[in-house]
């Protein structure tokens, strides 16, 4: 536990960064959902929700590199972070076989909220 204290400036800076990756999708959408999902959503309104969910995920990426630098903000959003990565991989896992390619962000979103768990136990 004290090695994730020690370092979780750092943790939260590569989180953040890996999380706000997702930005890409606000821009790319279709070849982010392609790459991540195995699919995209058709049409306007899939276009629409592939952007705004890349841009929320994203922003939320930014906010933990934020967080790294002000403690005073760190709690609120790293529990922002946990709700909304394991809320992310309880559906990719919920999904069986459908949703296989998503797999691997949904095991790295574990690992980071698992991080992030340790440390406000700890803290």
């Amino acid at each position: 536990m004290a090695l994730i204290t020690e370092n979780i400036f750092w943790i939260l800076i590569v989180s953040g960064v890996i999380t706000s990756t997702m930005l890409l999708a606000a821009l790319a959408p279709r070849a982010v959902f392609q790459q991540f999902f195995g699919g995209i959503l058709e049409g306007p309104l899939g276009n629409a929700v592939m952007r705004n969910w890349g841009l929320v995920i994203g922003m939320s990426g930014l906010l933990l590199i934020y967080a790294a630098y002000d403690e005073t903000i760190r709690t609120p959003i790293m529990l922002f972070s946990i709700v909304g990565k394991l809320f992310f991989v309880g559906l990719i896992f919920a999904a069986g076989s459908g949703l296989k390619a998503a797999r691997g962000g949904a095991i790295i979103d574990l690992i980071i909220a698992g991080l992030f768990i340790t440390y406000l136990v700890g803290s």
